[in-house]
């Protein structure tokens, strides 16, 4: 008799339920996860505290999304840093380096070096500049924007109304010539000034 396939053979009723795979397959306990908070305290790169987890970047980055130990552990280092940067560009910035100074001003209390809430979103002066604010509605700028560009891409009457006498005056001292049929009644014609290219 052959032994029998243990895929034959009937399941049991008494087996646990599956449990769900967690999103995160590496957990970690309380001494590991201190481990992880200490070394993003100090400074580590999560690839090196990755690679000492033997896992990847992708994965610790989602364990410290999920744990606020660990997220509080990020927040209070990237403050560190940039309260020594602050400490960095002041002392320069006493020093004498005004650079640093406008650095500083710019980042830290948001100097600018233009005033941009006095632009108008129209200017009379002409020229091309079309200010995009960032709080009206997409219709309300879409024709804003039209109505400023208008006199850039449409010429006014005066002016079309003179390429028109410009193009009359150019047929009346150059005529069209039909010229004589050439090959297969094709007719040559001489062009005018206006359609030669400038």
């Amino acid at each position: 008799m052959a032994a029998a396939d243990p895929l034959d053979e009937p399941a049991k009723a008494n087996q646990p339920p599956l449990d769900a795979i967690p999103y995160n397959k590496l957990t970690l306990t309380d001494n590991g996860r201190e481990a992880v908070a200490r070394a993003l305290l100090d400074g580590y790169a999560r690839n090196q505290i990755a690679k000492a987890l033997g896992t990847t970047v992708a994965t610790l980055r989602r364990i410290i999304n999920d744990d606020p130990v660990l997220t509080d552990a990020v927040d209070c280092r990237k403050d560190v840093e940039e309260q020594e940067l602050r400490e960095i560009l002041m002392s320069q910035a006493r020093m004498g380096d005004t650079v640093a100074g406008i650095f500083l001003a710019k980042a830290q209390f948001g100097w600018r070096d233009r005033d941009d809430t006095k632009v108008k979103l129209e200017t009379d002066a002409g020229g091309g500049v079309l200010v995009v604010p960032g709080t009206m509605p997409l219709d309300e700028w879409s024709l804003a924007a039209a109505r400023q560009q208008k006199q850039y891409r449409e010429a006014s009457n005066e002016v079309q109304g003179q390429l028109a006498d410009a193009r009359r005056e150019a047929e009346r001292q150059d005529p069209v010539r039909t010229g004589t049929p050439g090959i297969e009644g094709l007719r040559l014609r001489k062009p005018t000034k206006g359609e030669l290219p400038n």
